[in-house]
């Protein structure tokens, strides 16, 4: 890629990072802006290695949608990556063959499409695109300090920011309207305003990438469970979760070739201090996922990275500043890559602050814009906050679990995901006149997390049984995904709001009132609804499951 002529030293937007949030949000601001100057500042060199050191190649519906319509590159994920088959989860103990376990996940693809992305190869992309839209990249250089205008104090609200880059020999300054800050958890800008909150979620993660295609489908020669492969074609494509008390294991395949494996856990339960080299990972799944140490050991020679991180969940107390600042993606927040939600966080943050900056230069007012779009994010994440919040322990538990992937999957597409491909998240006339049914959904789920958890005290030693629980099956999820490609607006989607409050309010009732009629002591702390009637499309689910 052609060196930036690094004489234009002044733009509308500087973005510190050129990762997936920094790169994605230049190319949304290009492709509604063309005539928006954008710079984006990157410490490493481009092309970057494929199979690189980070999270995020499993996408979900809202980041899906971003990448494929929102921003335009369908072509380039049909083309270049993976088609994703949903979230696949397994449960068996550490004795138990795969086929013995209990197999949460689909038959056929959801309606709404999903990918499985090469980090290195989408960002060399994005990189490429975004310089032939007019971004200057800025590569090789490093931040080496931001000063940023406050214009309340500031007697000109045109006074620009500036910002000072080096590669330790060439000093470059920019000077900018706007800077974002896209910078992962070296977060710039967080740092500076020391706005690091504490989210009361504590997870280790480690992971690394193996230079071959590990497919789950060929870990069991069991006829049965090999009939049932053929009805469930090509698991591997799925993000295939290995679920055990108090962690999880990810195996995603890349288009490169290569697999990503994982490691999350909670450290009540599993130290980092137990899976913080190669070595000691290895070991681990040798107790915990043997037939996953099976799948590995013999291609120890082709790993490529390793990562460990502590405390991966972060929060922040403000991500938007009418000072026109922003921090997006990691540098924003990160929930926990368990479903997938880091793309989805950065196609809402960065299409809320092409949104202030739109306005910005629009010579709109954000004054009050910059606060309620941050309300809005902030209430997202800490909602889906609670979905993980000490949630760690049921991980284990598949009876449990089966019954919590359809309540949160309910969540997600009936509300955020709805609102999102409806490109309603910036419209806070709009969210204002839903704030009733989101304060309902809000508290719902705090009900239905807490709910999860007392069900697990009650009945916490479930053994895994040879089961599959087919969500292609179960009409909620699959009515709920497929609506998110119906194009609503105005009354119609507020209708559509509503009617999935309701749905899920519903749902409410109909685990609560089920579980609690098979585990008595629980009918002590959670009063029965009463019911009229049970939805019959979670009658199999129940009844497989011995509920």
């Amino acid at each position: 890629m052609s060196e930036e002529n690094r004489s234009s030293a002044t733009y509308d937007v500087v973005i510190l990072g050129g990762g997936l949030a920094g790169l994605t949000l230049g190319r949304q601001l290009l492709t509604r802006n063309p005539q928006c100057k954008i710079a984006i500042v990157e410490k490493r060199k481009f092309p970057v290695s494929e199979a690189a050191h980070k999270v995020g190649e499993s996408t979900v519906e809202i980041g899906a949608h971003y990448f494929g319509e929102v921003l335009g590159l369908k072509k380039h994920l049909t083309d270049q990556q993976l088609p994703k088959f949903g979230l696949r989860f397994f449960f068996k103990d550490a004795f138990q063959a795969i086929e013995e376990g209990t197999e949460v996940g689909g038959s056929s693809f959801f309606a709404a499409p999903s990918y499985q992305v090469d980090r290195g190869r989408l960002e060399n992309y994005l990189a490429e695109a975004d310089q032939a839209q007019g971004a200057a990249i800025y590569s090789g250089l490093k931040v080496k300090q931001v000063e940023l205008v406050d214009h309340e104090k500031n007697e000109s609200s045109d006074a620009l920011h500036q910002v000072l880059l080096s590669d330790g020999k060439e000093s470059v300054e920019l000077q900018s309207r706007w800077v974002v800050d896209a910078t992962g958890r070296y977060s710039v800008i967080k740092r500076m305003y020391d706005l690091e909150e504490d989210l009361g979620h504590d997870i280790n993660a480690v992971w690394f990438r193996i230079d071959e295609q590990i497919q789950i489908d060929q870990w069991s020669e069991d006829s049965a469970w090999q009939q049932l492969t053929g009805k469930v074609p090509r698991r591997w494509l799925s993000t295939n979760h290995l679920m055990g008390p108090g962690y999880w294991v990810w195996l995603i395949p890349l288009a490169s070739g290569s697999t990503s494996i994982g490691i999350v856990a909670d450290p009540r339960l599993h130290k980092l201090q137990e899976l913080n080299s190669i070595e000691k990972s290895m070991d681990w799944l040798e107790q915990n996922e043997p037939e996953c140490a099976d799948a590995l050991r013999d291609k120890l020679d082709r790993i490529q990275d390793f990562l460990a991180i502590k405390k991966m969940s972060r929060g922040s107390r403000q991500v938007y500043s009418p000072n026109r600042w922003a921090l997006v993606g990691e540098a924003a927040a990160f929930l926990d890559p368990f479903y997938s939600p880091g793309s989805d966080f950065i196609a809402i943050g960065n299409t809320m602050v092409t949104k202030l900056i739109e306005d910005d230069l629009a010579g709109r007012s954000i004054q009050h814009l910059a606060p309620a779009l941050q309300s809005i994010f902030l209430t997202l994440f800490q909602n889906n906050l609670l979905t993980y919040r000490d949630q760690y322990p049921l991980f284990g538990n598949p009876r449990i679990m089966a019954v919590k992937f359809i309540w949160d999957y309910a969540v997600y597409w009936g509300f955020p995901a709805l609102l999102y491909f409806n490109h309603k998240l910036t419209d806070i006339g709009f969210i204002q006149s839903l704030s009733k049914g989101v304060e309902e959904i809000r508290e719902l789920n705090k009900q239905m997390q807490d709910f999860f958890r007392d069900w697990h005290e009650a009945d916490p030693e479930v053994n895994a049984s040879a089961c599959f629980v087919d969500q292609s099956k179960i009409d909620v999820m699959t009515r709920l995904n497929a609506e998110l490609i119906e194009s609503l607006d105005g009354d119609d989607l507020k209708m559509r709001f509503f009617k999935n409050v309701e749905l899920i309010r519903n749902l409410r009732d109909e685990i609560q009132d089920r579980v609690k009629s098979s585990q008595p002591t629980l009918k002590e702390n959670w009063p029965q609804h009463g019911a009229d009637s049970f939805s019959t499309q979670l009658d199999s689910v129940f009844e497989m499951l011995n509920i």
